[in-house]
C-alpha cells in the first residue's frame, strides 16, 4: 500500500535523489510520478478535486492500481481521518508507505500526525518518506521520516511519564533503554518496593546517559524534569518504611493520584506509630520481626485511638502490660489519633464509591492532612512517650 497526498506541482522534470529508499534516482515530474514509476502496489492518492484533475492530466495512471480520495481544499480532518483509516486497514503481514511530500497548507502535518497516533495504537509496518529540497529548486532528496516519528512518540511518552509516572513501552529507540522506564513505572504503581530501588537506579542511569547524548539534545529539558522526579528516591532504601510511604504520598499527591496518596499517608501514620512503640521497647523484637504487620499496626493505632471508641473499647495487650502508658501520654496520642481519624474518614470516603456524593475539596483537604502528618513524623511526636 502506498499513500500519498497530491499537490499542484508538475511540469518540467526535476531530479530526485532516491538512494535512501533503494530506488532509482532520476528526473521525474513530481513525487507522484516517482511513486508510480518505482512501486508496484495499490496506490491511494488524497487530494482536492483540482489536484486530482491536474495530476490525471499530467501523469498516466492507466496501468496503475489506484484509488483517488477527494478531500476538501482546507480540510485537515479529511486528511487525518483518511490517512488514519488507510493505515488502520494494513494487515499484519503487509507494509505501507506514506509520502507526505506534496499537499496544501498543513495537510502533510495532519497526515504525519495521524501516522504518529496510529503508531501508538498499532505498531504497523509503516514507512514515512519525504522529498526535501536540495541545493536548488530543481533537486530533491528522498528521506525516511520514521526516526522523527519515533522521536515524536518518545516525546509524548516522556511527557506522559512526567505527568502521570506511567510509561507504556510502545517504541524502540536506539541508544535509549525505554524498558527501564516501563520497569520503574510498573514497580512504582504496583507497590513493588523490592523492585523499586533497583529499577530506580537503572532508570536514573538511563536518563543520565540520554541527557548527555547529542541525539537527544532536544529532549534534554524533559530528561532533567525526570531526574528531578527521581531525586526523591535517592537513598530510598535507607529510609524507614513509614518514611518511604511519606515520600510516595507526596509524590502521588503531586500527580493528583489522591486515593494512592491517601493510602500511603494512612499507612505511613500506622507504621510510624508501631515503629515508635518498637523503639520504646513496647513491642518485642520477635513480635516486630515475625508478627503480621497489618495486625500489629492495627493493634497499635487502635490503642492510640481508644478515645474514639469510648465504652466499646476492648482492653488490649498494651493496657495489660503497660497500664499507665495511655494515661501518661493520652494528650500526645490524641493529636496523632485526630490526624489518623481525619485520614481514615477521607480515605474511606474515596475508597467506597458513592455516585451521589462529590469531593469538591479533596485536594485542599488532602494537602492539609499531608502537611499535618508530615509535621507529626518530622517532629517525631511519639519520641518522648513513656510507660
Amino acid at each position: 500500500m502506498v499513500i500519498s497526498i497530491l499537490g499542484m506541482s508538475g511540469g518540467d522534470k526535476v531530479y530526485y535523489d532516491c538512494d535512501n529508499l533503494g530506488k532509482k534516482s532520476g528526473n521525474y515530474y513530481n513525487a507522484t510520478h516517482f511513486l508510480i514509476e518505482n512501486y508496484n502496489d495499490k496506490f491511494y492518492f488524497l487530494g482536492t478535486k483540482e489536484a486530482i484533475a491536474f495530476q490525471k492530466g499530467l501523469l498516466d495512471f492507466s496501468s496503475t492500481d489506484v484509488e483517488f480520495i477527494e478531500i476538501e481544499h482546507n480540510s485537515l480532518d479529511d486528511i487525518f481521518e483518511s490517512v488514519f483509516s488507510l493505515i488502520s486497514s494494513i494487515k499484519d503481514n503487509e507494509t505501507a508507505l506514506l509520502d507526505i511530500t506534496h499537499g496544501f497548507r498543513h495537510q502533510p502535518i495532519s497526515a504525519i500526525f495521524s501516522a504518529v497516533l496510529h503508531k501508538f495504537l498499532n505498531m504497523s509496518n509503516l514507512n514515512i518518506i519525504f522529498a526535501k529540497q536540495g541545493a536548488t529548486n530543481r533537486e530533491y532528496e528522498y528521506i525516511y521520516l520514521n526516526s522523527y516519528v519515533e522521536m515524536t512518540q518518545l516525546t509524548l511518552l516522556l511527557t506522559g511519564f512526567i505527568r502521570t509516572l506511567n510509561f507504556v513501552n510502545s517504541v524502540e529507540v536506539e541508544n535509549l533503554n525505554t524498558l527501564a522506564f516501563e520497569k520503574f513505572s510498573n514497580a512504582l504503581l504496583s507497590n513493588d518496593f523490592k523492585a523499586l530501588t533497583s529499577s530506580y537506579k537503572n532508570l536514573s542511569a538511563t536518563v543520565k546517559q540520554a541527557k548527555n547524548d547529542e541525539k537527544f539534545d532536544h529532549l534534554k529539558e524533559l530528561f532533567e524534569k525526570i531526574e528531578d522526579i527521581l531525586s526523591v528516591f535517592e537513598d530510598f532504601e535507607k529510609k524507614e518504611l513509614y518514611e518511604q510511604y511519606m515520600v510516595l504520598a507526596e509524590l502521588m499527591f503531586g500527580k493528583n493520584y489522591y486515593l494512592l496518596a491517601l493510602t500511603y499517608l494512612f499507612e505511613a501514620i500506622r507504621i510510624y506509630c508501631s515503629y515508635s512503640f518498637y523503639k520504646k521497647g513496647l513491642i518485642g523484637k520477635y513480635a516486630w520481626e515475625n508478627f503480621d504487620m497489618y495486625r500489629l499496626n492495627s493493634d497499635v493505632i487502635n490503642y492510640i485511638n481508644q478515645k474514639e471508641y469510648g465504652e466499646s473499647y476492648n482492653e488490649t495487650y498494651y493496657d495489660k502490660t503497660f497500664p499507665e502508658l495511655y494515661s501518661k501520654n493520652n494528650e500526645i496520642f490524641e493529636v496523632v489519633a485526630q490526624v489518623y481519624r481525619d485520614l481514615r474518614k477521607l480515605r474511606n470516603s474515596l475508597t467506597h464509591i458513592n455516585p451521589k456524593e462529590s469531593q469538591p475539596n479533596i485536594k485542599s483537604d488532602l494537602r492539609k492532612l499531608l502537611k499535618e502528618a508530615k509535621e507529626l513524623i518530622k517532629n517525631n511526636i511519639l519520641k518522648d512517650i513513656n510507660a
